[in-house]
């Protein structure tokens, strides 16, 4: 009889079926599809415990160095970094196999609906954004499309004057294939950002699109970070372990999986509380990252297109690299804030923020 729960099993949920498994515990696991396609970018920031998953289950596509960082459509810093700091990967092969490790390991896998808490189960939701409600949610377009492309860079557009972020990642090992995709505020039209997407395709790649695959799919941007809620632990996107800049989700899920773990190993079944408290302690850092995210995010949304524009330029290479690498964090911020440019465009972007939001005159 199962001791743990878990409705979903996307990269959070199968990392964490795995890891429960392994260690020994009776796990059930429920998902309603037989496999995983997403519109995401597909990227994985490598930290050893992700570099290890991701090695294990053979999905590495490529090693990205070279990240090209636009605002506005215009390039504001072109970075080369080594090691690299992320890999490109299948991820449909990722959570297939995360699946089936997790199966080899005694975990019981389930074709069905999660049927939530249950008395005398640990549960733990690691649903993804479809079990929630689109309304607060962006929606996500990606294209798969043939074209020459250098398969060690990324090209990344904070687009303010846009509202979105565009991207264009390698697909393949062998710069035949791209992914290139975009999610907008407020538009939930796949044709419309594909028709974004061709003009970015023919002023970057110098080609007209050709598809092979297209996916949309909502992302959960704005979702409070909740560890533990009515009756279930979360985890991944459920829990608001997303990175609200960039969109960064495989990492944070993958942690967060490992983190509510190693609680549970901490714990033991007996008392949720302590579980909770473990967690808290284990994820703190990966939580600090969400909330500094959720910060910057506010405030580019807040602020005039000017301003948050100007704000976006400001900031040096060395953030850049730091958010590349996922290392935004708030000591750094407190470091950053006072370097005079960086000073000047948040001055002038909390000045349009707080303007955006002053009531009306005569009240």
């Amino acid at each position: 009889m199962a001791e743990i729960s878990i409705g979903g099993l996307g990269v959070s949920g199968a990392t964490l079926a795995y890891l429960l498994a392994r260690e020994g515990f009776r796990v059930e696991a429920f998902d309603v599809a037989r496999g995983y396609r997403k519109a995401c970018g597909d990227a994985l920031t490598l930290r050893p415990f992700t570099e290890e998953i991701a090695r294990a289950t053979g999905s590495v596509e490529t090693l990205v160095k070279r990240y090209m960082i636009a605002v506005d459509g215009e390039v504001v810093h072109d970075l080369t970094l080594k090691p690299p700091p992320w890999a490109i990967v299948d991820k449909a092969l990722l959570v297939s196999r995360l699946r089936e490790m997790a199966e080899a390991e005694g975990a019981v896998l389930k074709l069905a609906p999660w049927p939530g808490p249950s008395r005398g189960l640990l549960a733990i939701d690691a649903r993804g954004p479809l079990a929630a409600s689109v309304g607060n949610a962006v929606f996500l377009y990606r294209v798969y499309s043939r074209a020459r492309w250098d398969p060690e860079t990324v090209y990344l557009d904070f687009n303010v004057r846009e509202r979105g972020v565009y991207w264009v990642f390698p697909a393949d090992g062998d710069g035949r294939l791209v992914n290139i995709g975009a999610g907008f505020e407020g538009l939930w039209s796949g044709a419309e950002v594909e028709r974004r997407l061709a003009a970015l395709h023919k002023r970057l790649l110098g080609s007209g699109l050709s598809p092979v695959d297209r996916r949309g799919a909502p992302m959960q941007l704005f979702t409070p970070l909740r560890l533990y809620s009515e009756g279930s632990f979360k985890v991944g996107e459920a829990a608001g372990f997303l990175l609200r800049t960039g969109g960064e989700g495989n990492r944070p899920g993958m942690l967060s999986a490992f983190h509510l773990a190693r609680a549970i190993l901490s714990a033991g079944l007996d008392d949720e509380s302590r579980i909770l408290a473990y967690y808290r302690l284990y994820s703190a850092g990966l939580a600090d990252e969400v909330r500094v995210s959720r910060v910057l995010l506010s405030i580019v949304r807040g602020s005039s297109v000017d301003a948050a524009s100007r704000l976006l330029r400001s900031l040096p290479r060395t953030f850049w690299e730091r958010f590349v690498r996922a290392q935004v964090t708030s000591p750094y911020l407190a470091r950053l804030i006072p370097m005079p440019a960086v000073a000047v465009g948040l001055v002038r972007a909390l000045l349009s923020y707080s303007a955006s939001r002053a009531p009306p005159r005569g009240f």
